[in-house]
């Protein structure tokens, strides 16, 4: 299996994502518990929410993105192999 390096790297991002997502909730449901106005509360506590969903989604997107890059590279090096014996 090649690039066994950049597989562990994006099973780590998808585990971090899910740390940022649990760390980002709660931080955002403290805030929001903190704040002195009931606007605010729902202003921090929908913002936090908001901006976690964005930096989960972004680490997801690159995890992905690290897996689609490895599996093209081995369904072309196949395809560069068929293409070989073909000749």
């Amino acid at each position: 299996m090649k690039y066994r390096a950049l597989r562990i790297i994006a099973s780590s991002i998808t585990v971090l994502v899910w740390v940022v997502v649990a760390i980002g909730v709660v931080a955002s449901v403290m805030v929001g518990i903190g704040a002195v106005t009931a606007v605010a509360k729902i202003a921090f506590l929908l913002g936090g929410l908001v901006f976690t969903a964005i930096g989960a989604l972004m680490l997801l997107m690159t995890s992905r993105l690290i897996y689609l890059l490895v599996d093209m590279e081995e369904d072309l090096s196949r395809i560069a192999d068929i293409i070989k014996e073909k000749k």
